[in-house]
């Protein structure tokens, strides 16, 4: 790399200088989260300073920092001019016999994202120097089979955006419906509902909603996982599906018709489930309905609408969750309310399904 391409380094911003108009600037924390092989848009600003640096347009960026080596070794080409490079940006100008956005894809990506990954240096924040991509090692074809790999890749993340965005945007409707079909604090009626339901909502305890049984039987022996076997190992933290076992004992028995909520006793996150499962630890409650009367996918809401933050690295469900006091609404209308929830999930899976299929 050092052979053909120039290094530089981009200027500190923070994200306290941001404001709503100003000068286009990449801050390197959104190479995680938001920009892809191509930067084309950049939606945050700043009030330029001196010494800032600007991009020429077709340079690749790397961030200098991050939290994992793996998560460090990603770039992404900047294709306009006149954005400012933040801090902690390394900055290549390859040259013209490399293209930029097939640049940031061999950096990103196969045996040169692994090697960075393994130059990347610290323990609790990771760095990577220009002197580490300069060491790095590259083969590419020419301009012109540059140029149609480059194609191939920006369609599919283009496809791979619109998905997203529509995901994003069924997230954040499924908020709302989670807060108008529940009602606020102080009241015992939601603020939409189903038409023939008028009857205020009942208040109890979340304990005396749900029984709750400890996960010790189900916990997998083996976390030689593979994605050939049948049977997922879960952990009811963001993950969700660790993996895939072939163990054939202490499979948890869930369906459509004997749905299991699995809840974080620690960091209090939960997850619907619909089939036989294994898990990875004892640090869950496995949740069902006491009464046939009320929803196991209306409980599940219920523990999504909670506004509680954990502190302490403590368990929760029984010295907490269970004492809850949450409102409740009759059988019918649970039911109601649970299956627009439920469709609505299910649509939303569908949409993340295709992400992940298209990044794979």
């Amino acid at each position: 790399m050092g052979d053909i391409a120039n290094f530089s380094k981009g200027s500190g911003y923070s994200k306290g200088d941001l404001v709503d108009n100003g000068t286009p600037i990449i801050l390197y924390g959104r190479m995680y989260t938001d920009y892809r092989a191509e930067i084309s848009e950049v939606d945050t600003f700043v009030s330029l300073k001196d010494g800032s640096v600007m991009s020429q347009g077709n340079e690749v960026i790397v961030p200098a920092s991050g939290e994992t080596a793996e998560e460090i070794a990603r770039a992404s080409s900047v294709m306009q001019k006149g954005i400012i490079l933040g801090g902690d940006l390394n900055i290549i100008r390859p040259s013209n016999e490399l293209t930029t956005s097939f640049l940031a894809h061999i950096i990103s990506n196969g045996k040169a994202q692994k090697e960075l990954a393994k130059r990347a240096q610290g323990k609790t924040v990771v760095h990577v120097h220009n002197s580490d991509i300069q060491e790095l090692d590259i083969m590419f074809p020419s301009v012109k089979e540059q140029a149609l790999i480059n194609g191939i890749l920006r369609n599919l993340d283009n496809l791979l955006t619109c998905y997203q965005r529509k995901c994003d945007s069924l997230k954040k409707v499924k908020k709302s419906l989670l807060q108008k079909m529940f009602p606020r604090n102080g009241e015992k009626v939601p603020e939409i509902r189903f038409a023939g339901f008028t009857n205020a909502w009942e208040q109890r305890k979340l304990g005396d909603i749900l029984s709750y049984e400890q996960p010790t039987n189900y916990i997998v022996s083996s976390t030689e996982y593979d994605d050939s076997y049948k049977t997922p190992v879960l952990t009811a933290g963001q993950s969700f599906i660790l993996g895939y076992t072939d163990e054939t004992s202490g499979i948890k028995d869930a369906s459509e018709n004997n749905p299991i909520i699995i809840f974080d006793d620690f960091t209090t996150s939960s997850h619907y489930v619909t089939f036989p499962f294994k898990v990875k630890s004892s640090a869950m409650k496995l949740l069902f309905p006491k009464s046939k009367d009320d929803s196991s996918y209306f409980a599940f809401a219920l523990l999504q609408n909670l506004n509680f933050t954990p502190g302490n690295h403590e368990r929760h469900w029984i010295s907490k969750f269970s004492n809850f006091e949450v409102l409740v609404a009759s059988k019918e209308e649970q039911q109601k309310i649970s299956e627009t929830l439920y469709n609505f999930d299910n649509l939303l899976t569908c949409y993340q399904r295709k992400c992940d299929s298209l990044k794979k």
